[in-house]
């Protein structure tokens, strides 16, 4: 019997594996530029909100600034000493108000209201319930 000898074919050629490492190659790039992508979004996104932050802030310090200045004062101190201390200028006089709870008078009852019955006579009466009407003016 001849043996033939079989020559075995590679799995995949030298210009296959080029290929295939190419395309993947490229498959990564494709993916790190994407993510490189998605993070300057990201960056710019926050950029306005930031800005309106720092705005506020700013204004914030001018006014603790402010303050600051007005508590070193000797206007502030002087303030404080009178209104919170108790503590008044020579040739001065605190007065203090005193406070009075006044009761209110109670309000006077409403005179009564004039009975018609009292006065009327017994024909006026059926007047009223005959006509349901008041009477005439004479």
């Amino acid at each position: 019997m001849s043996e033939k000898k079989v020559k075995k074919r590679p799995l995949l050629t030298i210009p296959q594996i080029l290929v295939l490492l190419a395309i993947a190659a490229a498959i990564f790039v494709a993916l790190d530029l994407n993510g490189r992508a998605k993070a300057g979004e990201a960056v710019g996104s926050g950029g306005e909100l930031l800005t309106n932050k720092i705005s506020t802030e700013a204004t914030r310090q001018i006014e603790l600034q402010a303050t600051l200045t007005y508590i070193q004062s000797d206007d502030y101190i002087a303030a404080y000493a009178r209104d919170e201390g108790g503590y008044i200028l020579p040739n001065e006089r605190r007065i203090v108000p005193v406070l009075v709870d006044a009761q209110p008078k109670p309000s006077p009852p409403p005179p009564p209201t004039p009975d018609p019955a009292v006065d009327a006579q017994p024909w006026q009466a059926w007047w009223q319930l005959m006509t349901d009407r008041p009477m005439p003016a004479h």
